[in-house]
């Protein structure tokens, strides 16, 4: 993941997230609609995964799998590129120069690194998240913003008129531990993999730097970080999604990211806090593979000066 120059990093990981966010946008929005079902005892509209793309299929139309397109990308275009390109920058700053060799570098920190750069991007890009999932649950039964955004521009302006500029960063809170704690599983993890594959060979001849050991690496990468983010990922929807009081800029469902946990957990038992689990990881799975693979391709072609990361 690392790259000759900061710049060079933002631009490969913008690219490999919008790459990545067009080919995974379906799944994002059934992970969403059933993180956001059955919400405080609310009714709930799916019984699984292909239901709710069944139902909105047929009830809304096929438009519906790829809402928030527009918000998403440019959620990528900024956070993603922030969240991969700056994990170098982070580890540099912690003492951890890109031509240090893999082994003599501390898992602790690369963890450190991972996270400041998760939660730095997705603090400024929140706006964006926000706007995403509200339209990935407009036209949801039961869902808690009933408007339904004609556009990005429309959605920025309709929520800045009705509800306030700070209305943009309403779950900022539960969006940056989320981000953090995806960001400090997946990249290490990542990084980790990598490197204990390479040097012990697990797959062989295909243990090279190539495209069987970027797969089976983002795949356990992108699993790790799914089962560890999923609770922040369930309360960073359902507060982004949550109506709020536009005189106060408070939510009305929930107070905090604690607040919304114990409410939930009271109301829907612990395990709510993985809904949209499989989902989730079935998005985060390819999208990771694709990322990588995609960062990976770049770095070859336009990277003037490519680190070879690979164990003696």
């Amino acid at each position: 993941m690392d790259s000759s120059s900061v710049a060079i990093g933002l631009a490969f990981g913008g690219i490999a997230s919008c790459v990545a966010e067009c080919c995974t946008i379906p799944i994002d929005v059934v992970k969403t609609r059933l993180q956001l079902q059955g919400e405080l005892g609310a009714t709930r509209a799916y019984t699984g995964v292909f239901d709710a793309v069944r139902t909105m299929a047929r009830k809304e139309g096929i438009k519906a799998l790829f809402g928030g397109l527009s918000p998403a990308l440019l959620r990528q275009a900024t956070y993603g590129s922030m969240r991969y390109g700056l994990y170098t920058p982070m580890k540099t700053l912690l003492g951890i120069p890109p031509d240090m060799p893999k082994d003599q570098m501390p898992l602790t920190l690369k963890v450190v690194a991972g996270a400041g750069a998760g939660a730095l991007s997705s603090a400024i890009c929140n706006p964006a998240d926000l706007i995403k999932v509200r339209m990935q649950a407009a036209g949801m039964a039961g869902d808690a913003v009933k408007t339904r955004y004609t556009s990005l521009l429309h959605a920025f302006t309709h929520i800045i008129r009705n509800e306030g500029v700070l209305a943009l960063w309403s779950g900022v809170g539960p969006t940056c531990a989320r981000a953090t704690v995806l960001a400090a599983a997946e990249l290490p993890a990542y990084d980790e993999l990598k490197y204990f594959i390479q040097k012990h060979r697990l797959l062989g001849s295909h243990s090279d730097n190539g495209l069987p050991l970027h797969a089976v690496t983002a795949t356990g990468a992108g699993f790790v970080s799914a089962l560890a983010s999923s609770p922040f990922d369930v309360a960073k929807s359902r507060m982004l999604n949550q109506p709020r009081d536009p005189a106060t800029g408070k939510g009305k469902l929930y107070k905090s990211m604690i607040d919304c946990f114990i409410k939930s957990v009271k109301a829907e038992g612990v395990l709510c806090l993985w809904n949209g689990f499989w989902p989730n990881f079935a998005r985060i799975g390819p999208r990771v593979i694709i990322i990588f693979i995609v960062m990976e391709q770049l770095k070859k072609r336009f990277d003037p000066e490519p680190i070879d990361d690979e164990p003696e």
